[in-house]
């Protein structure tokens, strides 16, 4: 038997922990923004999705297009307590989890699924368990690697747990439009259009030299996964070199003020991991990608060991600066290395 991986991702992460904070939403269109003059939907609720309301969209046109809506506010601590539960509880039924984002996780149970009558009943008891304990709907996408398992739980939302095998790719996959495919941006499928590819089986079926000018050297990575194939390996850390947070935007933005609030956020988050791991950092990485996927990633090393969010978040603003101002995001990365863990540090003060 291969590999069996699931994707989990929350459902309208931040609009349902607006819910359980205040079930009086239960029913309601929410948008999770702050409620101010040129505010940006962060993210919406299925209900207000109904309406026209999408992430990234001006506040002051979704209010247009839903006037009932109810604002929430955006409240990071109460976001990250619940993703922290969530994440427990994925690490309840194997130890390979890979933590791909606040709201979405990759399990490898490729052991732990053959304690079960059938390969489905893991992925159900998993996500009654999370709606049970925490209150959340999740959508799990199960296949035979990584990519497979992340396109299968995009199939079926909200709520929906969606099996996709390798000899499904050619029926369930291919007819789907190329902008469905996750890694293809928004300037990557206008490219892509432009040349016909239009559909993920335009893709899988097209030669690397006509869409090496997009996707550069992951040319045959996006090819071979258009194609339902994908060796990447779950990421998981057991000794721990260096600990990162980031976020994919729903869309790609140059709005500077947006940027910063992310990056603050992943600071804060940073600190946290930092804190459970009781270790102290010396250096500070920032990673970008790009509207077109490029990645980039800019280090620099600390005036001092520390795991205080603001002197992340004010090294990595000064790299972002210098090196990124006029990119537009799609995705932002914090990390620090080089540790120097806390009870070494006690042991050495204890010398004196």
């Amino acid at each position: 038997m291969g590999k069996i991986i699931l994707h989990i991702d929350i459902n309208a992460f931040f609009a349902s922990a607006e819910t359980l904070r205040d079930p009086s939403l239960k029913n309601k269109p929410i948008a999770v923004c702050s409620n101010k003059r040129g505010s940006v939907v962060t993210t919406a609720n299925y209900i207000a999705r109904d309406f026209g309301v999408r992430s990234a969209m001006p506040l002051v046109e979704a209010l247009k297009l839903c006037p009932q809506l109810v604002v929430t506010g955006v409240h990071f601590d109460l976001y990250d307590q619940i993703s922290a539960q969530f994440v427990a509880l994925c690490k309840k039924y194997t130890h390979i989890v890979e933590v791909a984002s606040v709201d979405e996780c990759y399990l490898d149970v490729t052991e732990a699924i053959k304690s079960y009558k059938r390969p489905l009943d893991l992925a159900l008891t998993i996500r009654k368990d999370i709606k049970k304990t925490i209150g959340l709907d999740v959508s799990i996408g199960i296949a035979p690697n990584r990519f497979l398992a992340k396109m299968a739980s995009d199939l079926k939302k909200p709520n929906g747990v969606t099996v996709l095998r390798q000899k499904e790719v050619e029926n369930k996959l291919w007819p789907l439009p190329v902008e469905r495919m996750h890694g293809v941006g928004i300037k990557s499928a206008e490219y892509l259009k432009s040349i016909n590819i239009l559909t993920i089986g335009d893709l899988a079926n097209s030669d690397n030299f006509r869409i090496q000018p997009i996707f550069k050297r992951s040319t045959d990575i996006m090819i071979k996964r258009a194609n339902g194939e994908d060796d990447s390996e779950l990421e998981v850390d057991q000794v721990v070199k260096s600990l990162s947070q980031s976020t994919t935007l729903m869309n790609a933005t140059s709005d500077y003020d947006e940027i910063t609030l992310v990056l603050e956020k992943l600071c804060k988050e940073l600190q946290q991991r930092c804190l459970d791991e009781s270790v102290l950092a010396q250096q500070v990485t920032i990673t970008v990608k790009d509207d077109m996927f490029q990645s980039f990633t800019r280090t620099m090393k600390l005036p001092n060991p520390t795991n205080a969010h603001e002197e992340f978040f004010e090294n990595a603003l000064l790299l972002f600066d210098a090196n990124f101002f006029e990119v537009t995001v799609k995705l932002l990365g914090v990390g620090c290395s080089h540790f120097i863990f806390r009870d070494i540090i006690s042991e050495q003060l204890k010398l004196f």
